[in-house]
């Protein structure tokens, strides 16, 4: 009796674990159908688009003919076909096949072992719309952007100056265009394309706000005379940004410190490297070491502990840190405009 029970048992067990084989195995197979391969999305993406038209009729069609005027499809009629020729000013909207498989990208990109695969499918669904750019919605465009944002984060920053040269005139949104042409300017850099980077970041310069939101343009102008040791041009252009600055956030400041740090280091000035290390750290900066020219450079007094000037004991050391914030503050030509002068740097 008691052999027959754990004989059920056992059988039961086989059974479940039976179950459980053939449940995983559809799961899998689910999976399979649902995240296909990059093949398989493209050969779908060459299907046959709709546009919608001023009428409020649509019409579908494989396209014969596009010169960025007139549309050209080819549509199915009975047991024939016809070629039906549309002028872009007519035409309201369009809509691509396999526009589910946009959902595939948030889920690849968080495997590294895809990012190979992304690239492929933000390719894939490119040369299924680029041609129609000025055809798509704002909402359709937003593809292109992450697309030349995943290339800037993944190494290939020509890749991203390719994409948003081609869809910056279409973008209406200002604030969407300011950040592409900070990507622009990014790319060009980290792309090696030197010339272009600082045509651009002087283009940047000239319309950015000096307390704006972001530094990037005088960063990278700082950065490009740093790598040429040309270290005067380096202080000046990186202190241009700080000396605007106030306790509003700016993007890319931690850097501009950074810079005029080692190029007051590289000048032998004797306390501007220290004060500014202070000032840099009392507004709770980090050394930018995500910055490949800065990684590992922060100066060793950088590190060190610092403390409110009333705190400090009175030592021979203390009064030498004392003395950082007594100094008197600078005064800097503009590194853009030579007949400018930045303003009287205040401390706090």
């Amino acid at each position: 009796m008691r052999i027959c029970i754990d004989s059920r048992v056992l059988s039961l067990t086989k059974t479940a674990r039976l179950a459980v084989t053939i449940t995983s195995f559809a799961t899998s197979s689910l999976f399979a159908q649902e995240s296909p391969s990059v093949n398989n999305v493209r050969q779908v993406l060459q299907g046959p688009l709709t546009i919608g038209l001023e009428s409020g009729q649509s019409q579908t069609g494989m396209v014969s003919d596009w010169d960025g005027t007139t549309l050209k499809l080819r549509v199915s009629l009975g047991g024939g076909a016809a070629e039906m020729t549309f002028p872009a000013s007519e035409i309201q909207g369009i809509r691509f096949p396999g526009s589910k498989y946009k959902q595939l990208l948030p889920d690849w990109k968080d495997s590294p072992e895809r990012v190979e695969d992304v690239f492929e499918l933000y390719r894939a669904f490119y040369q299924q719309q680029g041609p129609y750019l000025s055809l798509l919605s704002q909402r359709d465009l937003g593809i292109f952007i992450d697309y030349a944002d995943f290339a800037l984060l993944n190494n290939k920053p020509l890749r991203a100056v390719a994409i948003i040269d081609l869809i910056k005139p279409f973008i209406e949104d200002e604030s969407i265009r300011v950040q592409l042409e900070e990507n622009l300017l990014l790319a060009f850099f980290d792309g090696g394309m030197k010339e272009e980077a600082e045509e651009e970041a002087r283009k940047w310069i000239q319309k950015a706000k000096p307390a704006g939101n972001s530094a990037l343009g005088w960063r990278l102008l700082a950065e490009l005379h740093f790598q040429n040791e040309d270290f005067e041009r380096a202080f000046w252009t990186a202190m241009h940004p700080v000396a605007f600055s106030n306790q509003m956030p700016m993007a890319h400041l931690d850097v501009c410190y950074a810079l005029a740090i080692l190029s007051a280091e590289e000048l032998r000035l004797k306390e501007e490297p220290q004060r500014l290390a202070v000032e840099m750290q009392k507004r709770g900066m980090k050394w930018p070491d995500y910055v490949a020219a800065l990684s590992g450079k922060a100066p060793e007094f950088f590190h060190l502990e610092i403390s409110e000037p009333e705190e400090l004991q009175v030592t021979e050391n203390a009064e030498k840190e004392l003395e950082i914030h007594e100094l008197e503050p600078l005064q800097t030509p503009s590194p853009v405009d030579p007949v400018e002068s930045l303003p009287t740097r205040i401390y706090n």
